[in-house]
């Protein structure tokens, strides 16, 4: 995968914190955004632009090899738009934006509560008593 200067958009600005007025004076960070995908990174630990700019290049990157897969093999590549489900053993239920009350029977496969809650758009659902919050 290769990029060129025109995918990225580099922001400067102040610093804030220590540093003095050489940090809060001058526009020595850096904040850096992959136009396509929408990843964000910046770097202001150092007094330095061209450090603050090699430091978010660098954490950018990381998060584009991420978000991209890049080395991976296509069924374990991260999904950031993945829902995360929760199993609450202890309170006996299950949520992903729906709360399940009997989470054996979600580990059973009765998943349809979360499935229909997929398909509505994610909106909280009343369910076996409970409301998602």
């Amino acid at each position: 995968m290769t990029f060129t200067k025109n995918d990225f958009k580099l922001e400067w600005f102040s610093g804030r914190g220590a540093g003095g007025q050489h940090r809060n004076k001058h526009q020595n960070c850096c904040r850096i955004t992959h136009i396509e995908s929408g990843l964000m990174a910046s770097g202001q630990s150092s007094r330095s632009r061209v450090e603050n700019q090699r430091f978010a290049f660098k954490a950018l990157a990381q998060k584009l090899i991420a978000y991209y897969g890049v080395g991976q093999p296509e069924n374990e590549r991260v999904h950031t738009d993945a829902v995360v489900r929760t199993y609450h053993f202890e309170r006996n239920d299950a949520s992903d934006g729906v709360v399940h009350s009997d989470v054996q029977s979600v580990m059973n496969g009765d998943i349809d509560a979360f499935i229909e809650n997929a398909l509505m758009g994610g909106r909280p659902l009343r369910q076996s008593g409970r409301v998602a919050q």
